[in-house]
């Protein structure tokens, strides 16, 4: 436990420090308010307008865009958390200190989650606030969906993380993320044109089904936990798996 706790400090301490990191944080937040205001959330099914349009003290437009947001900021915030430190052979210095991959592998997990997390507090409540004065919001229904977005961190951390491991260099592991986290995202749009199996599979795999359904909309569903949970378990088990592979080469 402490050395996940060290390894945890360790990464939490290098993206504070870093103003690409910042950079890429406030970009997104800003994305996510512009769209919130203004645009809504015009895709799919899930058509929603924005504040201004629909009139409506509802923070479910921000919620419709999160998956798609952790799409672009998971991948950028993990892509240097391991493919980095392959790049630069501190891996190798890492994985010399005695502490099991598994320690170093959850407490990389640990970090990402709690910058995700952090990030998404940081523009939900505030923003909650801001819309809780304009008119009557439910807060049960925020405190659901803030809930399940913190879920929806947990797996997409534990996904590029996974991803970033696999990869030598912080570019590659940035769009192999991306690409993987989107094609989750992407296959509840597809799922009205395939066959009935194939329609089934793409809303199991896909985050938006596991969130705007059912706690964007106030609802904690135990199936949409132990979905996350899933993803969570078996990303860190290939993490781990990857990485104490190298460790004994």
């Amino acid at each position: 436990m402490k050395g996940s706790l060290a390894i945890a400090r360790r990464e939490l301490a290098a993206w504070l420090d870093s103003p690409g990191a910042w950079v890429v944080a406030a970009a997104c937040a800003l994305a996510l308010h512009a769209a919130f205001w203004f645009l809504g959330y015009p895709i799919g099914e899930q058509r929603v307008p924005g504040l201004w349009e629909g009139r409506s003290a509802s923070l479910f437009a921000l919620f419709a865009w999160l998956p798609l947001a952790y799409v672009v900021l998971a991948p950028a915030l993990c892509m240097a958390s391991w493919a980095e430190e392959r790049r630069s052979g501190s891996e190798e210095l890492l994985l010399s200190w005695p502490i099991r991959a598994r320690a170093a592998v959850s407490g990389k997990f640990l970090a990402a989650w709690l910058a995700l997390a952090g990030w998404t507090s940081a523009v939900l409540v505030p923003l909650a606030c801001v819309v809780a004065a304009l008119g009557e919001l439910d807060w049960g229904v925020f405190w659901c969906g803030w809930s399940g977005a913190l879920c929806l961190c947990a797996s997409s951390a534990a996904i590029a993380l996974a991803l970033s491991s696999a990869a030598a260099e912080p570019l590659v592991a940035f769009l192999l993320g991306a690409l993987a986290l989107g094609a989750l995202w992407s296959s509840v749009l597809f799922a009205r044109v395939l066959a009935p199996a194939w329609a089934e599979l793409a809303l199991a795999l896909s985050p938006s089904a596991h969130y705007l359904e059912t706690s964007a909309r106030g609802l904690l569903d135990s199936g949409d936990l132990a979905w996350h949970a899933a993803w969570v378990l078996a990303a860190l088990a290939l993490n781990t798996w990857l990485v104490e592979g190298r460790r004994w080469r």
